[in-house]
């Protein structure tokens, strides 16, 4: 029950010294920021420790943590393919693919690549796009914070998120890029402490480590092959236990909905602007690519920790709700198993971790709109104009994203839905602007709206099967709502992203002459090569 552990009030001391400590590295790292390029990309300096940091705090947040662990106590490992799983595979894609091209562009925001390769409302529509999911993203770290605090001091909800909400604004106003990579780089170092503490108590308690990797269908609140990493042949499976397919969905639609679990992440947080922004924060090439590669592999390891936590919680308690399984499991661990002292560590471990990812989105969101959206009103805006307009934004962003975790109040399908809204919209128009030269404007915006569209019409005609398969989940006869409409939008996603790739390339080749694709250029206008532009260790930078 919320607000009854015993040691709540150390707890409580504990996060309010760290929110102290962010808000002096706020203050600190203000003395910094003298212009906007120091305010957004940390005036392109950060090295490999600084970039690898903040590329795995920006990501590692409430959803892998809180909503990993839940997810793994009711579905196992096929419940968090989408993240930690999907997560590390976009970063390793974005150090092969992209880091290199992007980071020599020398650009500001990932919004001056589709102006600059598009058009100016292409632009407007990838501002649009992205200061949504960006809001959506913080919105599930501000319910985990809420919770948190409602957790350990009987807080209502709502009051928590606003303690959280203001804390943020604070430090990443005051100093931008530079106070979010240093904060990283702590929130990281705290988490990955907490994160072992954890892990040790965790594992005896079930026995070991052998009955953790037994692939028990009993070891999950659905009956699902704990380890499962592929759908469950129907034929296989288990008819009492119901796990077939994934995510209790069979033939095409469990591997759509696998599928999909891949590209949310994997592939739809690639034209993110906090992704691409820490790559354009690197020093060189190089950097931006070792650093890729670094977070994917911390990633993967910390970011399994939560994962199994989840499950041995299953084995210690396998009788909670559906909401405190996917929201308060870590919360529970530390106060049934942690001594005080542990728990505070455990606790601000967690907070470090949603910080980390609240400030890098709404920092984010705040650049492109202060950067590129004040040039398509004034477009002889001076530096000092853009970094006032960019500060400016960083409340505006919070107090949005605010609201979108007070209406929702749902931590890992808030943050999965917000990356499907770039897979389907963004992601082949992002890719083809370096990879196909007769992709033009016309062919991106009809991209853009196409693979939405398709999206969307896919979610009606999907809804019905998946609203049948969450007949009963809670309540005889009763359908499950909230879990049917993730269902459908996630395995919908498939098809909008489908629709986005073949959209983009039938428009642009039937729009050639009226719309001639435009030249790859850097942001100074100068022709920006490809070559070699594979992310590969040991290769040479080219001149920042």
């Amino acid at each position: 029950m919320a607000g009854t552990y015993q040691y709540g009030n150390w707890v409580l001391v504990g996060l309010g010294l760290y929110m102290a400590l962010m808000l002096f590295i706020g203050w600190y790292a203000s003395k910094r920021v003298k212009t906007a390029t120091d305010y957004i990309v940390a005036g392109r300096r950060l090295g490999i420790l600084f970039c690898t940091g903040t590329l795995f705090a920006t990501w590692f947040g409430a959803g892998t943590c809180m909503g990993g662990a839940g997810n793994a106590y009711i579905f196992g490992n096929q419940g968090v393919i989408f993240d930690p799983w999907g997560a590390a595979l976009c970063l390793l894609l974005t150090g092969f693919f992209f880091a290199r091209i992007m980071r020599r562009g020398k650009y500001l925001t990932l919004v001056d690549l589709f102006e600059i390769r598009y058009s100016i409302k292409m632009g407007v529509l990838a501002t649009l796009t992205l200061c949504v999911a960006e809001m959506g993203w913080v919105g599930a770290q501000l319910v985990a914070f809420g919770t948190i605090i409602h957790y350990f001091s009987g807080i209502p909800l709502v009051a928590g998120i606003l303690i959280s909400t203001v804390i943020l604004v604070v430090y990443t106003y005051l100093g931008g890029m530079w106070a979010v990579t240093l904060t990283d780089v702590i929130q990281v170092t705290i988490l990955t402490v907490g994160m072992v503490a954890m892990l040790y108590i965790a594992v005896p308690l079930v026995g070991g480590w052998d009955a953790i990797f037994s692939n028990d269908p009993g070891h999950n609140w659905m009956g699902i092959n704990q380890w499962s990493f592929i759908p469950t042949p129907e034929a296989a499976a288990d008819k009492e236990l119901g796990n077939a397919g994934y995510m209790y969905y069979t033939g095409y639609m469990g591997w759509f909905y696998w599928i999909a679990a891949w590209l949310a992440i994997g592939l739809g947080s690639i034209p993110a602007q906090d992704l691409m922004q820490r790559v354009l924060s690197a020093k060189d090439e190089k950097t931006a690519v070792n650093s890729s590669y670094l977070a994917a592999l911390l990633y993967i390891t910390v970011g399994m920790m939560p994962v199994i936590i989840g499950m041995v919680y299953f084995q210690v308690n396998p009788d909670l709700s559906i909401d405190d399984a996917l929201n308060k499991i870590l919360l529970l661990m530390a106060v049934e198993h942690l001594n005080p002292f542990f728990a505070v560590i455990f606790v601000s471990a967690l907070v470090a971790a949603l910080m980390s990812s609240s400030d890098s989105a709404i920092l984010a969101a705040s650049s492109v709109l202060g950067y590129n959206g004040l040039k398509y009103f004034k477009p002889d805006a001076d530096g000092k104009q853009t970094l006032k307009a960019t500060k400016m934004f960083v409340p505006i962003v919070t107090v949005i994203s605010l609201i979108l975790a007070l209406y929702f109040q749902a931590i890992y399908n808030l943050m999965v839905v917000a990356w499907s809204l770039l897979l389907v919209s963004l992601f082949a128009p992002y890719a083809a602007a370096y990879f196909w030269k007769k992709a033009n404007s016309y062919g991106a915006i009809s991209s853009f709206f196409g693979g939405f569209t398709v999206w969307i019409i896919a979610y009606f005609i999907y809804l019905p099967a998946t609203k049948a398969a969450n007949t009963g989940i809670l309540e005889e006869n009763v359908v499950y709502f909230d879990w049917a409409m993730w269902d459908s939008l996630y395995i919908s996603s498939v098809w909008g992203l489908i629709g986005s790739i073949l959209i983009l390339v039938v428009v642009s080749l039937a729009t050639q002459k009226k719309d001639v694709p435009k030249p790859l250029v850097d942001i100074d206008g100068n022709p920006l090569p490809l070559t070699n532009w594979i992310g590969i260790f040991g290769k040479k930078s080219s001149a920042a």
